[in-house]
């Protein structure tokens, strides 16, 4: 992947992390370039590895979601459990976003959302401390998202 991405190319994922489902002919015209150009940067950004998807963004209140945490995990080594089975188990858990394995005091960190801090609450205490290999959390909760 020998391909450097230019301020045209970045002007061009901007317009996409703003609206992936925005066109290319659209895109031409908020960047005043020529829609041929616009589709052949994605092509070639999306063959070179750099696009790897197109996504959308869901409005979780909606869904019945409002509350957002994010939960940090000790991870147990005693266990006898990778650290990575850990995270796959607490991925499975109903409405756990994002976990990622992480570096410093706390091993993993879960994003989580739920009808209420209860809810979230339940989830922690009723089903991560279930998982083999959690052995301490800390849950911090999102007053709102700032992007």
């Amino acid at each position: 992947m020998g391909t450097k991405l230019d301020d045209m190319d970045h002007d061009i994922i901007a317009e996409l992390e703003k609206d992936s489902r925005v066109s290319p002919t659209v895109i031409s015209r908020r960047l005043n370039i020529p829609r041929t150009t616009v589709k052949s940067r994605i092509d070639r950004m999306i063959q070179d590895g750099f696009i790897t998807g197109f996504t959308l963004k869901r409005d979780f209140s909606k869904f019945g979601l409002p509350t957002t945490a994010f939960v940090l995990i000790s991870y147990d080594s005693s266990s006898g459990i990778p650290e990575s089975e850990v995270g796959r188990s607490l991925r499975r858990i109903q409405n756990v976003e994002e976990v990622h394995i992480i570096s410093g005091e706390y091993d993993l960190l879960v994003k989580i959302r739920g009808k209420s801090v209860e809810d979230v609450g339940d989830a922690v205490v009723d089903r991560m401390h279930a998982v083999p290999g959690v052995s301490r959390t800390l849950t911090v909760t999102s007053f709102r998202e700032i992007k």
